[in-house]
């Protein structure tokens, strides 16, 4: 840690100073102290400190009761109490409650300055321990996109290189195609990967509920606040927050969210105090952007906004090649948990598989393998295994083309009978349109326009008539 922020609560204020002025001897460490009982509850739920140091007896609120809110709110802050009245059955509580450690008044300056040091140097360690496994999963974080195809090393490439900046990105991509997993590794590759990562279904969010949900709502705020709830945008502080399916917002659920993403801040309903966060977006769409925004359906200046990287996900009918990993890949995955190992579909069943278009993209691969292995008991799977509305699929597009086969050599021969048959009335008219027009018994527009499209020229059989 470069610098450690600490708050010290106590009602006695000389205490309080003392504690400043003692601590200040630690390197690296900034100490803020509070002797107003709802101060120090706003300023524990600010999560904005590494360390606090409580006093356990208090008038109006406990050092147990700041104990405990501390840790439902931020569990990785550790909590040192002082106490002037020691006993066991104290101490083993505030132990098993989560206290770091605790400090006896009157308070000796060796003592304090002893066990605060420890305590951080203890935080400091497990800092350094989740930095680690961090870096460790880092090196593995795209595992889960899968593909060969350079289409989709394309995707990863981008992946890679916006995981480094900390700009809003907009994942472009038809359904199934896996936006949340893009979000998901640019996140985990991120040097936010230790924060929350809150993915939010925007088509799923009523509008009436909208802020509420996004910023969260004081105690009292309406009918059923019985409590302060925090706002996605809250628990997203420091972090990630995805957006899926941006698009389904209404507009004005557009302009609150644009205002948010522009400040980094908000009002909780029913509060008129400003929360400031430090979140990241990303949002993903199924939809084109510019064309809702030229339709008035999406506000320009929020597209502008989120539109900084971007990411564009190929559907599966566009990644040659990948859909034969994929395969492999999810019937080995899944082949494990339902307790089908082994399987592999035939030649013919993996032509067909190889051959649909996949409108569902990879989460409907996912589910057709999941169909094939419950269905099917054999090792080999045929195209008997394969889900019906794929197989139905597929033959409806092979009667299909031998249908247009049979089709174009009919047009062929129809076109070269219309031919021949203009040839015989234009000898015959000696190349006069309108004794064409009238032995074919159409207007001579029609024969002008079957001259084009047959690239004949009634002139040469003028010629030909005069001989």
């Amino acid at each position: 840690m470069t610098e450690a922020r600490m708050l010290v609560i106590d009602d006695d204020e000389a205490i309080c100073r003392f504690c400043e002025s003692a601590l200040t001897r630690l390197p690296n460490l900034n100490v803020t102290s509070e002797n107003r009982a709802r101060n120090a509850v706003r300023l524990c739920e600010s999560g904005k400190f590494d360390i606090v140091l409580t006093d356990l007896n208090m008038p109006e609120i406990s050092g147990v009761e700041i104990l405990k809110l501390v840790k439902e709110s931020h569990p990785d802050i550790p909590v040192i109490i002082m106490t002037g009245y020691p006993s066991l059955d104290n101490s083993v509580q505030c132990l098993r409650l989560g206290a770091a450690d605790y400090v006896l008044k009157p308070l000796l300056l060796e003592d304090l300055l002893s066990t605060v040091s420890r305590v951080l140097e203890e935080k400091r360690l497990q800092q350094e321990n989740r930095l680690l496994r961090h870096h460790l999963e880092r090196k593995s974080s795209l595992i889960d996109i899968i593909g060969e195809s350079e289409a989709i090393q394309t995707v990863c490439n981008n992946i890679s290189n916006l995981a480094e900046t900390n700009v809003d990105v907009l994942i472009w991509g038809e359904t199934g195609t896996g936006k949340e997993l893009v979000a998901r590794n640019i996140h985990s590759s991120s040097d936010r990967s230790l924060k929350p990562f809150v993915p939010v279904d925007c088509s799923a969010i009523p509008p009436d509920l909208f802020e509420s949900e996004f910023f969260g709502h004081e105690r009292g705020a309406f009918t059923g606040a019985t409590q302060r709830t925090l706002g996605l945008m809250e628990y997203a502080d420091g972090g990630t927050l995805f957006l899926d399916e941006i698009a389904e917002l209404t507009l004005p659920q557009q302009a609150k969210l644009l205002r948010s993403l522009q400040e980094r801040s908000f009002r909780r309903v029913g509060s008129r105090q400003e929360v400031s966060v430090d979140i990241r977006l990303l949002a993903a769409t199924n939809r084109d952007l510019k064309e809702e925004v030229k339709a008035k359906r999406f506000r320009e200046d929020l597209y502008f906004r989120i539109y900084v990287g971007e990411v564009r996900l190929p559907p599966l009918r566009q990644r040659v090649g990948d859909v034969e990993i994929l395969l492999e890949h999810y019937l080995e995955v899944f082949g494990r948990e339902m307790n089908r190992p082994d399987r592999r579909p035939n030649p013919e069943a993996l032509q067909m598989l190889s051959s649909y278009g996949w409108p569902g993209n990879v989460r409907e691969l996912i589910n057709s393998v999941r169909r094939m292995l419950a269905m099917s008991r054999r090792k080999s799977l045929s195209v008997e295994d394969v889900p019906l509305d794929i197989r139905s699929a597929m033959e409806g597009l092979s009667e299909k083309t031998q249908l247009g086969g049979f089709l174009g050599e009919k047009a062929r021969t129809m076109e070269l009978f219309e031919y021949e048959y203009m040839v015989s009335i234009l000898k015959t008219c000696g190349g006069d349109i309108s004794a064409v027009a009238r032995m074919a018994d159409i207007s001579r527009q029609s024969v002008y326009r079957m001259l084009e499209r047959l690239s004949l020229d009634a002139n040469e059989f003028r010629v030909g008539a005069e001989e």
